[in-house]
């Protein structure tokens, strides 16, 4: 008999769709560096204004998620991983949405601070302090951390959809696994639907006793006359029986 476990073990390496997952990974992989790579950028020009280091504190959770999701589809091709794999991608989907959230309110708002005070002192510090590179200009906030939050915004939008069509393909392949669990076992026939059949003897006719009781007695009789009238003979024994009246 066929191990369940491991039937549904071999039917999950067929029917998970591999090079999605290892496309889906090494997408991921690039949208997290890019991401992370768009705060720094985002704190280095004009620090207090348009930033929460949202790339930072997400950051830890999209490396799970893409380097679960390359496992699941590349060396560790079995159920189990990719549970843990739709595991980070779950929780990958609301730091996506945090990241398209604080960015799209960013861009409304480039010139407020989400740390007030910070953005306050940071002000007033560098205005009276000599700045090579022009970060702090008015300028540079449109010029250059606009496009970069708007970059930001970009990669946190295609990881939302990463992740959501994971959880899609992983959907698709349990239903498969199941249903082709079910095709090779086969679905049990109810009783109550069963049809119903009533054996019968097959008739035997034995062609020593079709003759009638009274034929084999005459016959006995004109066979052998010595016999009395009052007894038979087994014409298939020959056994002599004796009849009173």
């Amino acid at each position: 008999m066929i191990n369940p476990e491991n039937q549904r073990r071999e039917l999950w390496r067929q029917k998970f769709p591999t090079i999605i997952a290892v496309l889906l990974s090494i997408f991921q992989m690039l949208l997290t560096l890019g991401i992370v790579g768009c705060e720094v950028g985002i704190s280095l020009v004009q620090f207090p204004r348009m930033d929460i280091f949202v790339g930072y504190w997400t950051f830890p959770n999209f490396m799970c998620a893409w380097i679960s999701l390359a496992a699941a589809g590349c060396c560790c091709r079995i159920r189990c991983c990719g549970i843990t794999a739709l595991v980070f991608q779950i929780l990958a989907l609301p730091l996506a949405v945090c990241v398209i959230g604080f960015d799209a309110y960013f861009l409304n708002h480039p010139t407020y601070c989400f740390f007030s005070s910070d953005c306050n002192s940071w002000y007033s510090s560098s205005s009276s302090n000599y700045d090579p590179y022009g970060l702090s200009n008015n300028s540079t906030l449109y010029g250059i951390k606009v496009p970069i939050v708007q970059g930001q915004l970009a990669a946190g939008v295609l990881m939302l959809v990463a992740c959501v069509i994971y959880i899609i393909v992983y959907a698709v392949t349990s239903y498969r696994v199941r249903k082709g669990i079910r095709a090779q076992n086969g679905s049990p026939v109810s009783v109550s639907r069963a049809p119903q059949t009533i054996p019968y003897a097959t008739p035997y006719n034995n062609p020593t006793f079709e003759r009638s009781f009274v034929e084999n007695s005459a016959i006995t009789s004109t066979v052998n006359p010595t016999v009395p009238k009052n007894q038979l003979i087994c014409p298939n024994c020959r056994s002599r029986f004796k009849v009173t009246v």
